[in-house]
């Protein structure tokens, strides 16, 4: 947990900026999210009046089961793939997978498909950055040319028994860059 002296001043200075703002984005995990919003409640921040907003890091109990953090949305992977995932690990190795394992599973998953259906130009820049992207455990995701990576997610609500979607994946990308 963050030393709630130190975060004082910060939290302030936001909360006096988030009395004109419509959200305050916490982009951090459950270590640290119900630190930083007492520390804006108690320097006058009304979480009424914004909507706080998260990364997919808030898919943990200890934010599902903060009072402070219900209503709260943020982006994730629908979590059904990975717990499908999950299963099959699980009777397989006899234990649960890092909740990392899928991006590891995706890449394999991917060469292996390419290797196997797109021939010699199977690692090209144009069949890499495909703009229908592919499909992996966690949802879409595909690669741009610039080197950065997009996936599809879900928008969930926090809620007391998890996160409730509020917007599902999207099933397909549209063009780069919307």
């Amino acid at each position: 947990p963050l030393d709630p002296n130190r975060m004082l001043g910060p939290a302030r200075l936001v909360a006096q900026a988030a009395r004109s703002a419509d959200a305050v984005f916490i982009p951090e995990g459950p270590e640290v999210v119900p630190s930083v919003v007492q520390a804006l409640t108690t320097a006058g921040l009304d979480l009424r009046q914004v909507q706080l907003l998260g990364t997919g890091l808030w898919e943990d109990a200890r934010i599902f089961n903060d009072p402070r953090l219900q209503g709260g949305l943020y982006a994730a992977p629908d979590s059904n793939g990975f717990r499908n995932f999950s299963a099959r690990y699980r009777t397989r190795y006899g234990q649960d997978p890092v909740r990392t394992a899928t991006l590891a599973y995706d890449a394999v998953a991917l060469l292996a498909a390419l290797v196997k259906t797109q021939g010699p130009q199977r690692f090209s820049e144009q069949v890499l950055t495909s703009a229908s992207g592919f499909a992996g455990i966690d949802g879409l995701f595909r690669f741009r040319p610039d080197g950065t990576n997009e996936r599809g997610l879900a928008v969930l609500r926090v809620g007391p028994t998890g996160g409730q979607i509020v917007s599902p994946p999207p099933r397909a990308f549209g063009p780069p860059g919307t």
